[in-house]
């Protein structure tokens, strides 16, 4: 499934939020591929990505560490699936 995700941040810059979402790498290979992120602006990203395991997704943004890390660093995240037109 074809994933959007914007990734907002209020305590850290886009380039912390990088570094961090970067050392996530190997987590991130067990549940999405093909990920391209963009900068928006200094405080908002976006990550396209195709999510192949869409359970682990929603167990890892749903635990107690993934929410911490969100407090710690201001961050808030929109999730959109996306569809190809014709």
């Amino acid at each position: 499934m074809n994933t959007l995700i914007i990734a907002k941040m209020t305590k850290v810059s886009y380039e912390d939020w990088k570094i961090k979402f970067d050392e996530d790498a190997e987590v991130q290979s067990k549940m999405m591929r093909n990920t391209t992120v963009g900068k928006v602006d200094d405080n908002t990203a976006m990550v396209l990505t195709e999510v192949f395991n869409p359970e682990m997704v929603q167990e890892f943004m749903n635990s107690d560490d993934f929410k911490e890390m969100e407090s710690n660093l201001g961050l808030s995240h929109e999730v959109y699936k996306v569809e190809k037109i014709n």
